[in-house]
């Protein structure tokens, strides 16, 4: 791979996770513009004071240090001017805000990723649709952020580690050669799946935060306020977590999809060791384990994990007729917990345009975009 094959790439999203995206994708050989939303526009202030972003860590690109970008801005159509690919890095609530500033300044051709995905692409196809996604741009989702990452300053970021497997599904499945094909030439490591039912059923950012944190409620939601979170992993959370699996990779098979437990996922991406949750997380020092987290951050990757991937799944279950008891209970027993209702603010079959339709009609819509 040359230089000269590298995509002009757009970074969307002033967190970490686009910090070290930019940065390292900037190093790899791209031309990179990183865009926030006005509102959140004082973010990119330290960036262009220190002239670039300074990364650290293991990266994907093997270099480290000051990286250039090409644009720092709030502005969408700066953001996209000239760029063949745009990665939305930001948690599932932030994607909307980001969507509703670029989709009307989107050229024919370009790529949108999500790497967040949690049904990005039906939760938000109205706007997509009112926009051409069928036949002026391409609209995709990967299963997880690239990097495990964490800012040590305002412009300054660690990648601890960074996933050696992504996969990707564009809605409609008919756009997945064309994202799959630019995005694996920065991140040749990139899988298909056949369509975003497949995609969101996999593992990544259908977490375990949820398994993790119930054995262990008491500490998380009472006690501590900071805390190394996967190095309390027990082997109770690790039991959840298979026996969620289960229940995912049942209801993936009722879709004709495929799907993995999060133990191999786990032993793919980050190189870990270990047969179930317990071995990879609990019982050995790894990035995932050195890296410290607070309450906050935990409280919305519950909310993330349970509003826009349990729930769903339970519904797409429940069409299909297959019982999942087990995420069931876990998403009430964390909303006595916690207080929150998931439910009340959970995404819906209605919301994703699903609802009334058989298990054969979601898949097709999944794949082709109509019934």
């Amino acid at each position: 791979m040359t230089v000269e094959k590298y995509p002009n790439v757009t970074v969307c999203g002033g967190g970490s996770g686009g910090l070290a995206m930019a940065a390292d994708l900037a190093f790899l050989g791209c031309r990179v513009n990183l865009y926030e939303v006005p509102e959140l526009r004082a973010n990119l202030d330290p960036i262009r004071e220190l002239g670039g972003i300074q990364l650290t860590g293991r990266t994907f690109s093997g270099k480290t240090g000051l990286a250039k970008l090409n644009a720092i801005t709030d502005d969408p159509v700066e953001a996209l001017a000239g760029s063949e690919l745009i990665f939305i890095n930001v948690p599932a609530m932030a994607v909307g805000p980001f969507l509703n500033h670029l989709v009307p300044h989107l050229s024919p051709g370009q790529v949108v990723v999500v790497t967040t995905s949690y049904w990005a692409a039906l939760r938000f196809r109205q706007l997509l649709k009112d926009a051409g996604v069928f036949d002026r741009f391409v609209f995709a989702e990967m299963n997880i952020m690239p990097y495990l990452a964490g800012k040590t300053a305002p412009a300054e970021v660690e990648i601890s580690n960074y996933k050696r497997e992504l996969h990707l599904a564009a809605w409609p499945a008919c756009g997945n050669e064309v994202a799959l094909d630019l995005v694996r030439r920065v991140y040749p490591h990139t899988q298909p799946c056949r369509n975003v039912i497949e995609l969101n059923l996999w593992p990544g950012n259908p977490g375990v935060h949820v398994q993790v944190a119930l054995p262990r409620a008491a500490f998380f939601l009472e006690r501590a306020r900071v805390f190394h979170f996967y190095s309390e992993v027990s082997m109770c959370a690790s039991r959840l977590t298979d026996a969620h699996d289960a229940e995912r990779m049942s209801v993936a098979a009722a879709y004709g999809c495929e799907s993995i437990t999060w133990p191999e996922d786990c032993r793919r991406i980050y190189q870990y060791e270990g047969k179930n949750l317990y071995e990879l997380h609990g019982s050995v020092t790894d990035p995932h384990a050195e890296k410290w987290n607070q309450i906050e951050e935990i409280e919305r990757l519950l909310v993330e994990d349970i509003c826009y991937s349990f729930i769903p799944m339970e519904q797409l279950a429940q069409v299909a007729g297959v019982p999942v008891p087990v995420t069931r209970a876990m998403v009430d027993i964390t909303g006595v917990y916690t207080g929150y209702n998931y439910r009340a603010e959970a995404i819906t079959l209605e919301e994703l345009g699903l609802a009334g339709l058989n298990k054969d009609q979601i898949a097709a819509f999944a794949t082709h975009g109509r019934i």
